[in-house]
């Protein structure tokens, strides 16, 4: 903190032909002469306020922010010793200016934000209304995000032994500690994903690895339920929090993703696939079917499948081997299509492959169910769906772009003939799947009783 004093007008008694005497009415005294001092102050953008009044920010010649934060740099004034406003402090200086990485700005306080981390140099430097400086520094150190990136075992891993007599080892990167700032890491591992996060093993060097050793095998489910292991594995999840301080004793926590690995299975060698299957946007998966069939390299069939529900888990003991390929369809409801993949399997493990999704792309259809019918009826159209259903909620009808009634029920929906010659119709609708009906319209023709329905015509590009 620097300061200047600014003396006052001293006046001095002198006599031509009289002693010298006494100035006491006109003493001016070390107290009297007002002192400014100027600080630095760093609050986030949007504070409002005085800062100097608040017990969350302190004047400082070092300062912690992340990279592309948005800040306010303060220069605060105080005239003896106690901060006053910019306004209060007009009177005691002509200019003030900020040297921020030898970029310059003339303001009392400057909104900033730094792209690049480091460390970086600030400098308020005010001219007072005698013409002498007052110069203030700081340096503000832009902390680099720390990121952690689990490596080994690779996430998924099923071939850990669950004896484990050696250990297995757990490692990670981690990137993004600064120079002025100390760190240590912290392991979590638990046989419950949903747990990981509440189950510590201990603090760690964030730039070691670390060995778990004993028996990895789980003796029960987390139901109670007893895992034989010549069936079934224990996966173990395990992720990293990053605890970053600096030295003024703030502190900023970061997570790893979480990844796991599974222990081997005690059998013969044979080999546990378990498939997950998913019907997107399918309200009704139990009113499917699925069929497929696992596939070896060379095409043969090594297993067929056959669930009653398309969202369903399937298991399968297979032989190890390379290059099988999944594949899996609905058929009852033929827009799901279907799905496959690839996958290779190791002795003794069990592998929970990616999910397999049905997804349902096939756009609704609509067709009338009357091309000629009496004026005084109501317009029905039948909206085809193999796949998501139709989402009632979504359907609506417009005549010569005016909104009529409709009524949906049963894949039919009735609509209320307000045409009174030739009208244009159109039919929104879509499936819970968000595939739309084709952009078409149809024709109205009224001709007393009578009315006929034509079409479908393409709609011009501009009403797409």
């Amino acid at each position: 903190m620097n300061y200047k004093i600014f003396p006052l007008s001293i006046a001095f008694c002198t006599a031509i032909t009289l002693p010298l005497i006494s100035c006491s009415d006109s003493e001016i005294h070390a107290s009297d002469v007002p002192e400014l001092t100027q600080s630095i102050f760093v609050v986030p953008e949007g504070y409002y306020g005085d800062p100097y009044n608040d017990m969350r920010y302190a004047s400082s010649d070092k300062f912690y922010v992340n990279i592309n934060e948005k800040i306010r740099i303060c220069g605060i004034y105080a005239i003896n010793g106690e901060y006053v406003s910019t306004d209060k402090a007009i009177p005691y200086y002509i200019t003030h200016k900020w040297n921020i990485d030898n970029n310059e700005a003339s303001a009392s306080s400057i909104y900033y934000s730094f792209d690049k981390a480091g460390a970086h140099e600030v400098t308020f430097e005010t001219i007072d209304h005698l013409g002498d400086t007052l110069q203030t520094k700081a340096t503000i150190y832009v902390n680099t995000p720390t990121t952690i990136t689990l490596q080994s075992p690779a996430n998924n891993y099923n071939q850990a032994d669950g004896d484990n007599e050696d250990g297995i080892e757990l490692s990670w990167g981690i990137s993004g500690i600064d120079p002025w700032e100390n760190s240590y890491c912290t392991l979590y591992a638990s046989y419950n994903e949903k747990k990981i996060w509440d189950s510590p093993l201990g603090n760690v060097e964030c730039t070691n690895s670390v060995n778990l050793i004993g028996e990895l095998n789980a003796d029960v489910t987390e139901k109670g339920d007893t895992i034989n292991h010549s069936i079934e594995t224990s996966t173990i999840y395990w992720g990293i929090r990053a605890t970053i301080k600096n030295e003024t004793g703030l502190f900023e926590q970061t997570y790893s993703d979480v990844f796991n690995f599974s222990t081997k299975l005690k059998n013969d060698g044979a080999a546990i696939v378990e498939i997950p299957v998913v019907s997107q946007f399918n309200p009704f998966p139990e009113k499917s079917k699925l069929t497929g069939a696992i596939l070896s390299a060379a095409g043969d069939t090594l297993s067929k499948i056959a669930e009653d529900k398309s969202t369903t888990n399937i298991q399968k003991t297979l032989s190890p081997q390379s290059n099988i390929k999944i594949v899996i369809c609905d058929a009852i409801r033929t827009e799901y299509g279907c799905d496959s993949m690839t996958i290779n399997l190791a002795p003794n493990t069990k592998t929970i492959t990616d999910t397999l999704y049905l997804r349902d792309k096939v756009k609704p259809n609509l067709t009338p169910v009357y091309t000629d019918l009496p004026t005084t009826a109501s317009i029905k159209f039948v909206i085809l769906d193999n796949g998501s259903g139709v989402n009632g909620t979504k359907v609506l009808a417009t005549i010569n772009a005016d909104t009529v009634q409709t009524k949906y029920e049963s894949n039919v929906v009735s609509i209320t003939n307000t045409c009174h010659k030739e009208c244009t119709l159109v039919i929104n609708a879509e499936d819970y799947a968000r595939n739309k009906v084709p952009n078409v319209y149809w024709k109205i023709k009224v001709n007393g009783s009578e009315t006929k329905i034509s079409g479908p015509f393409a709609k011009p590009e501009d009403d797409k």
